[in-house]
């Protein structure tokens, strides 16, 4: 989903809510008794992966309000999960990274597959100056 504008609002709407009917279940669960864990598990495989998807084509673009409220989901889910404890100190905790920090990290781990493989399709799309680069290592 791509705006006229190319502006990223419509689609963090629209990730946010996915992501926010996710949390409901997870409420569901959470008041069903599931233990902490599983319930981080359903996080990681059920929830952060709407917040995440095709995220290398579009996380430099965001807004910092954008950013934040991607971020707000996470903060909702470490809610569900751990109660009242800070969020930046469930964060440190448990070794949880910010979902910029985890955009970022998917982004980078994208980027290096294509350059280390030139016949990915994509590594025929890099500019020359970066070509060169890479060369040059």
């Amino acid at each position: 989903m791509v705006n006229s504008d190319l502006k990223w609002d419509d689609p963090v709407a629209v990730i946010t809510s996915k992501a926010g009917k996710r949390l409901w279940f997870m409420k569901q669960l959470r008041k069903a008794g599931v233990s902490q864990d599983d319930l981080m598990f359903y996080y990681q495989s059920v929830v952060r992966p709407v917040l995440e998807y095709a995220s290398s084509c579009w996380h430099l673009n965001l807004t910092k309000e954008q950013t934040k409220q991607l971020e707000d989901v996470q903060r909702r889910a470490l809610q569900v999960i751990f109660g009242n404890i800070p969020y930046d100190e469930v964060r440190r905790t448990h070794n949880i990274p910010t979902i910029a920090e985890r955009r970022l990290d998917l982004s980078r781990t994208f980027f290096k597959r294509i350059i280390r493989d030139n016949s990915n399709v994509l590594w025929y799309l890099l500019p020359a100056s970066v070509m060169f680069k890479l060369r040059l290592r």
